[in-house]
């Protein structure tokens, strides 16, 4: 995770109470919206504290920036007053979490981790807590339909059908058993699909298909046209990590 804010001594105690957590590792820190995005886009932190009032730009800006840059960093703001127009201007631009910096350690970690694991969150005691919860969940549902028709635009049929079983946990063998081809052949697309991706491994490439939240349907693996839902489709998604070193 990254920490931007002015406040070297913020920064400095968020790094004291966060290091202290086997899971928790910050991997850089900034303190203007400059520094910010070269942050993420180097160290690619899976969760960013994001002061509400970043110098040079605010928060809303930066947020809406790494969006266009579809960067996949999820991001928890953190505000020194309950200021119900950037509560909801920043759910709508992206973030995932609004918290005021005045919230316990304990609770800014079990924060955190819920943002990371996909949820959202926010202080329930703020105005409008509701209100950016409904508008985040729907700018994440906006991101997984970009990301759908990212995949489709960019995988054939047979990688999708490979990628969905990917993330159902099959292994090349069962993969290659189900659809009918070799497990060669099924190292062959992945390999296709992880280039296309730009992710490292499995894991990666099983994330990116179920943050798409692509219907499940049993296709025939023959059939070389892609699903109805994802024809025709023409977006830019999300580029992540590395690009593969094995299968």
């Amino acid at each position: 995770m990254a920490i931007a804010d002015a406040n070297i001594f913020l920064r400095e105690g968020l790094k004291r109470v966060l290091g202290a957590q086997s899971d928790l590792v910050v991997v850089g820190e900034a303190e203007n919206d400059f520094e910010t995005a070269d942050i993420v886009e180097r160290a690619k932190p899976d969760v960013l504290l994001l002061d509400l009032e970043i110098p040079r730009e605010k928060a809303v800006r930066t947020l809406l920036e790494l969006k266009r840059k579809d960067v996949p960093t999820k991001v928890l703001i953190l505000s020194p007053f309950p200021e119900p127009e950037g509560i909801l201007d920043t759910a709508k631009a992206g973030a995932r979490g609004y918290a005021l910096k005045s919230i316990l350690p304990s609770t800014l970690m079990q924060a955190i981790r819920r943002i990371h694991r996909g949820e959202i969150w926010v202080d329930s005691r703020l105005d409008y807590a509701d209100t950016f919860v409904e508008f985040a969940r729907q700018a994440c549902a906006d991101d997984a339909d970009r990301l759908e028709n990212d995949l489709a635009e960019r995988l054939t049929r047979r990688e999708l059908e490979i990628l969905a079983q990917v993330a159902k946990g099959q292994s090349n063998a069962e993969i290659g058993k189900k659809l009918f081809i070799s497990v060669q052949t099924v190292k062959i697309h992945l390999n296709h699909v992880f280039d296309k991706l730009n992710v490292g491994n499995r894991t990666q490439a099983a994330l990116l298909f179920a943050q798409a939240k692509i219907p499940d349907a049993d296709q025939k693996p023959n059939d070389s046209r892609r699903p109805a839902s994802l024809d025709h489709r023409r977006a830019l998604g999300p580029r992540l990590l590395h690009k593969p070193s094995h299968t």
